[in-house]
């Protein structure tokens, strides 16, 4: 059983494959996607528990979508990792709404320690506003 679902958005296949497998030896279930608005469109379709975003992708980049995501009712409460090598400052001048900052090049464990610490946040965030 898939301990939830993760969105992985990279423009780059083997950084998008890396996020996958490492993500899937954590026992998550994964999207990959390879654009901004693919990963638009996957999650106005699809429940999410986290969202890994590159920030550098040519169209929409990470900090569109990371803002159109917190904008949009079903999926303002998505997780969201905002997976890249900009600095985390320009990061946060740009979309600052995003949960962990996870830098590039991360190892698989480090990919996967994070997504599942936000994965519990989430859960928890859920359960307390739910009791609220």
């Amino acid at each position: 059983m898939s301990r939830g679902r993760i969105l992985a958005v990279d423009d780059c296949d083997h950084m998008g494959l890396l996020v996958q497998a490492s993500l899937e030896s954590y026992g998550y279930s994964v999207k990959v996607v390879d654009s901004g608005f693919a990963a638009l469109d996957a999650a106005s379709q699809e429940h999410f528990d986290a969202v890994v975003l590159d920030v550098e992708m040519p169209g929409l980049d990470g900090l569109a979508v990371g803002r159109a995501l917190r904008n949009h009712p079903k999926t303002r409460a998505a997780m969201i990792a905002m997976h890249t090598s900009v600095d985390e400052a320009a990061v946060r001048s740009g979309f600052d709404q995003y949960d962990a900052y996870l830098p590039k090049p991360s190892s698989p464990e480090r990919i996967g320690e994070c997504v599942h610490r936000l994965v519990q946040d989430g859960r928890n965030e859920a359960a307390s506003s739910s009791r609220g």
